[in-house]
């Protein structure tokens, strides 16, 4: 790749060894295409992690429903038991 700061040829390089400049721009014309099977294993990636974080959130919430019925039932039994 040359570099259009100093012209400098740079085979595969992302800096130019002369000036450093960046020769790497994110944009569309340097990714590479992706087949549909790639992008079907990235699209289950992306799902699979949302899917991860929503069940941590209900796991977490359930957790705490749980133990609040819990706590609550202690209590209801131990104000029975001192009530008698």
């Amino acid at each position: 790749m040359r570099c259009p700061r100093c012209n400098t040829e740079n085979d595969n390089r992302t800096v130019c060894s002369k000036c450093g400049y960046f020769l790497y721009r994110a944009n569309e014309q340097n990714r590479k295409k992706m087949t549909k099977s790639q992008r079907a294993a990235e699209d289950a990636k992306t799902v699979g992690k949302r899917a991860g974080r929503i069940f941590k959130i209900v796991w977490i919430i359930v957790t705490i429903i749980v133990l609040s019925a819990w706590l609550v039932l202690g209590m209801v039994a131990l104000t029975g038991l001192l009530g008698k």
